[in-house]
């Protein structure tokens, strides 16, 4: 029972920190491109700084991206388990892989805020935090608000 709360923890804490982009392809390009525009201005980063925060952002990134295709793999085990009506301990396996990256999650963003004070100052780092929040809520709160204007139009 404590792996599991463990485990459902471990999953709400990427949701809180930071969340990946909803779209894929070109869309989710230009969106990122924007969001790197915004940042910038909100930070005020000259060229140089921005090259050096950009390059640690990036990485970053990929790291978290790979974090979730991993454990969107795991819990593709779990659909997997569920359909072979597998064993408890199969899914106590995956529970406590699903625990271990949600800790690899936590230790790549304490490593990424870590770099970050080499480049940012304190209140750039805050601001960097505010941004990202605010910027997945409005996106958020605008994809929202495009699925109850379809939803209207449908009704119409």
């Amino acid at each position: 029972m404590r792996l599991l709360l463990a485990l459902l923890s471990m999953m709400t804490i990427p949701l809180l920190a930071q969340e990946p982009l909803p779209l894929r392809g070109p869309a989710a390009e230009r969106l990122e491109q924007y969001k790197k525009i915004r940042m910038m201005e909100a930070l005020r980063l000259d060229e140089e700084t921005s090259l050096r925060f950009f390059a640690r952002y990036n990485k970053h990134q990929e790291q978290l991206r790979s974090i979730g295709m991993k454990r969107d793999s795991l819990i593709d085990e779990l659909e997997a388990y569920r359909r072979r009506n597998s064993s408890d301990a199969d899914y106590e396996k995956v529970f406590k892989s699903l625990v271990d990256l949600g800790h690899d999650g936590v230790k790549e963003r304490e490593r990424f805020l870590s770099e970050l004070k080499s480049i940012l100052s304190t209140k750039q780092i805050a601001e960097y935090l505010i941004f990202e929040r605010r910027f997945y809520q409005n996106l958020r709160e605008l994809m929202r608000e495009m699925q109850q204007e379809r939803r209207r139009g449908m009704m119409r």
